[in-house]
């Protein structure tokens, strides 16, 4: 600072007096900066900038706010996915070549808070005998993450339902749990077979007093088991009108009404099957005895 300035009168010629008030402004800085180094370590759970200080971590990087979301393909046999992942953030490399043990556990309490903030969206608990997954996780030495796999065999399940798992932190050994993995992990389980997926619909809807119109729209096709998807009937989703399709070991059809679709349904107006070369659903069916309504569509996979 000295020959800073010097180096401002001499070859600036600027007033003392000036060079003297300089030079108690860059003294202040230097002390205001120095006494900020003790609070860097107050950074939110903090980075530690001193190797060994500070506390050492455990976190689920799957835990948040927002339900996760676990694909897995609706076919009979056993399964493998991850559920969750479990991270240690050490505070120094002795730290990480150290062993820890985190028992992680199932908590019902996470579905039941979710059920009650989206009520026409209400999750299941995955029954824990129809899946198999390690909650104990030992990290050995220099191992800094780990995943816990869950394995399942979707035949086993009712497909119908909306299954989900909660998971949290039990113990932790001489770590702490991150303040944003606390409350755990909920993931919802998505069952989806082949034929699962976004569609779109052209055809005819043939009515017996208004006439024909037109069906040109996207639908969503989605799992009901390891054989089955359910589809919005012609153009009537918006009035809960929907639909089951079966597909059938020859690649044939089967339609069953759901939703508010009526019975029976009649299937005798043409062939109802699948292309697995086209990806694409050829119908042709009706639904009202008396005065039926027939639709002919081909719903093909986008």
């Amino acid at each position: 600072m000295q020959y800073l300035l010097v180096f401002l009168n001499h070859y600036f010629k600027i007033n003392p007096y000036i060079i003297m008030k300089i030079s108690k402004i860059l003294s202040l800085l230097t002390l205001i900066t120095v006494l900020s180094l003790p609070f860097t370590s107050c950074i939110k759970e903090g980075i530690n900038a001193i190797d060994g200080k500070g506390e050492n971590y455990i976190r689920i990087p799957q835990a948040s706010d927002e339900v996760t979301i676990l694909p897995i393909a609706a076919e009979a046999g056993t399964k493998e996915a991850i559920l969750i992942s479990v991270v240690r953030d050490a505070n120094s490399e002795a730290s990480l070549n150290s062993a820890v043990t985190v028992k992680l556990k199932t908590n019902l309490d996470l579905i039941k808070a979710y059920n009650s903030a989206h009520p026409t969206d209400s999750l299941t608990e995955l029954p824990s005998n129809l899946y198999q997954a390690v909650l104990d996780v030992n990290m050995a030495s220099g191992v800094f993450a780990q995943d816990i796999v869950l394995k399942i065999d979707p035949s086993k399940l009712n497909l119908s339902k909306k299954y989900a798992i909660g998971v949290s932190v039990a113990e932790a050994g001489s770590y702490k749990v991150r303040e944003e993995s606390k409350a755990g992990a909920l993931v919802k389980l998505v069952f989806k077979n082949q034929w699962h997926g976004k569609y779109r619909a052209t055809g005819i809807f043939h009515h017996p007093t208004a006439g024909d119109r037109n069906i040109d729209r996207d639908k969503d096709v989605t799992t009901v088991d390891g054989n089955s998807v359910e589809t919005e009937l012609g153009d009537l989703g918006g009035a809960g009108y929907s639909m089951i399709l079966k597909i059938n070991s020859d690649n044939t059809v089967t339609i069953s009404p759901k939703g508010a679709t009526p019975a029976p349904l009649n299937q005798s107006y043409g062939p109802n099957v699948w292309d697995p070369v086209k990806k694409e659903f050829r119908l042709h069916y009706s639904y009202n005895v008396s005065a039926p309504r027939i639709i002919e569509e081909t719903i093909k996979l986008k």
